[in-house]
Formats: C-alpha cells, structure tokens, sequence
C-alpha cells in the first residue's frame, strides 16, 4: 500500500533532496555529516556524472556525484544549512523533490530514522 498525498503533517511528508558535489571524499563527509545528526535516512551516491552549466558567464563541464537524500520536509531547512557549511561549493545545488506515492513500510522506517 502507498500513501498518495494524505500524510498526517509536515513532520511526516517524505522528500528527496538533490545535491551535487565534487568528489566521493565530499559526497561521503556529507552523508556521513548529515547521517549523523539524523536529518536524513538515507543518502545514495551516483558516481561520476557529467554536468554542464552556467557559472559566471561561462559554460562548465564537470565531473560530479550526485546525492539522492531521503529525508522529511520538515527537515529540509536545517538540512539544507548543514550541506551549506561544510559544502566545498560557493552555491551548491539543492533541490527538493516531493514524491506522490511512498511504500508504507519504506516510509514508516524514514521517519523513525529521522528526528
């Protein structure tokens, strides 16, 4: 059974949190960081993408790993401040994404991992 939109309050509405970064030696301090004080409950690392941007002017091509981290909504804001210290970025990409449907048992556990 899924949950479609009907969580009980903020503290309970599940989100993913997109966050690129530089290496795996930084993806893992994040994840590690953001683990322990729980604001997350699980954060996925895809390796080596290539990204193409714009930063001040110029278009960019780097190698990133990408962070999927699942979280609450109501996490989000204190989350995003512990990625902004200890990111190696001057404007790391943070980007909430709210999923519709969540397999009960998957997040029943997300919210007990998180505070």
């Amino acid at each position: 059974m899924t949950h479609n939109d009907t969580y009980s309050s903020i503290s309970q509405q599940p989100c993913i949190i997109l966050c690129t970064t530089n290496s795996q030696e930084s993806a893992i301090k994040i994840s590690q960081h953001l683990l322990n004080n729980r604001l997350a409950a699980c954060v996925s690392l895809l390796p080596e993408i290539i990204s193409l941007y714009l930063w001040k002017g110029n278009i960019t091509q780097d190698k990133e790993i990408l962070l999927l981290i699942k979280t609450t909504q109501e996490n989000q804001l204190a989350l995003f401040k512990a990625i902004k210290d200890i990111h190696p970025y001057e404007t790391p990409e943070l980007i909430r994404l709210d999923p519709s449907q969540v397999e009960d048992n998957y997040l029943q556990w997300l919210l007990n991992s998180v505070r």
